[in-house]
């Protein structure tokens, strides 16, 4: 079973197609899928051992096992919110967070995942998710600028008296 349905390149089982300008920025093997969904239906999936792809659009988790009972799951970077690193006393460190639900995607409300990183390689992670995020947040800004007065449009100069002094004359001024 597919959650949220990844696509995968021609021939190849364990790797995901990308979509138009998508580029990956990280790959983690050895990752563990927890997937909870909150009530009122309680759903859950779990794998042991997967990949784990960041990428600038979208989470994509590939198990390697064969008999789970799901293959893959993706969520796109804005449906995840309250994001966490946690570092357990005892056991494997993993980022968990809350996924909201995509249309036909298989998740039927809010799901909190954890994805729990066995082999290593959270910190490396946590600082490519913290930049893409703030990537985000730059673009979400820039985007919300809004201009009240359209700027004055620029004219050329018309007369010697409207130009700027020549380097020489001004250095005779002062």
């Amino acid at each position: 079973m597919s959650i949220n349905w990844v696509t995968y390149k021609e021939g190849s089982f364990k790797e995901p197609l990308l979509l138009e300008n998508e580029c990956v920025f990280s790959h983690y093997n050895g990752i563990a899928l927890s997937l909870l969904c909150n009530p009122p239906s309680a759903k859950s999936w779990t794998s042991t051992k997967g990949c784990l792809y960041l990428t600038n659009q979208r989470i994509i988790y590939i198990t390697d096992e064969e008999n789970n009972t799901f293959a893959d799951f993706q969520v796109p970077i804005s449906n995840i919110k309250d994001t966490k690193l946690n570092q357990p006393f005892f056991g494997a460190n993993y980022y968990s967070g809350v996924v909201m639900p995509v249309k036909n995607g298989g998740i039927p409300s809010e799901a909190e995942v954890k994805f729990q990183f066995n082999e290593g390689g959270i910190f490396d992670f946590v600082e490519c998710w913290n930049r893409l995020l703030q990537r985000y947040q730059e673009v979400d800004s820039a985007s919300r600028v809004q201009h009240l007065d359209p700027l004055p449009p620029y004219h050329r100069p018309s007369s010697s008296q409207d130009q700027p002094p020549q380097y020489d004359e001004a250095i005779k001024q002062v």
